[in-house]
């Protein structure tokens, strides 16, 4: 079992080095005290507001993963727009999975990024991301289309993903 004791040091300096940086997430200051080996781009970008919901909803979600005889994993779920040939990527396959991601529990920046992945897409393999820039162009274009009719609003802070600036997305509620 692990000493109990390391809990507040570690919180202790977590809060003096955040109280002297108050602009940074949570996530950065983790990523930037573990220095990992590989990109962790999902603990490095998630908002300090998505990490605390998922924190308040921890016990509640341990609670029913016990009760849950089957995981449904999101590539079964969500459609898989980082297979599909990015020529076949339309509005509509978009809206449909928009409206997937309203009716689920997860909460997510829309991004081309992060649609892919959706569908366990190596999006931190920069070699592979980079071979992906045409789907992430037609993605980008595809989530203007879906903005202009209303399903997302644009963020006001844009994101920086591997050398890849990404404009955010809220679906419309």
């Amino acid at each position: 079992m692990r000493d109990k004791n390391r809990i507040p040091k570690i919180l202790n300096e977590l809060e003096r080095i955040w109280k002297s940086n108050p602009d940074f997430r949570l996530g950065q200051l983790i990523v930037a005290g573990a220095k990992p080996k590989e990109p962790c781009p999902e603990v490095f970008y998630i908002e300090d507001e998505d990490l605390l919901d998922g924190l308040l909803k921890f016990d509640k979600r341990a609670e029913l993963d016990n009760e849950k005889p089957k995981i449904v994993h999101d590539w079964k779920i969500f459609s898989n727009v980082s297979r599909i040939d990015p020529k076949q990527l339309t509005t509509e396959l978009l809206e449909k999975l928009i409206f997937e991601l309203k009716n689920s529990d997860k909460k997510i920046v829309i991004t081309p990024i992060n649609l892919m992945k959706l569908n366990g897409a190596p999006v931190s393999d920069q070699t592979w991301l980079l071979n992906q820039k045409p789907r992430i162009k037609k993605l980008k274009k595809l989530l203007i289309e879906l903005k202009e009719n209303g399903l997302l609003n644009e963020r006001k802070s844009k994101q920086d993903f591997l050398g890849i600036k990404e404009v955010g997305y809220d679906i419309v509620e």
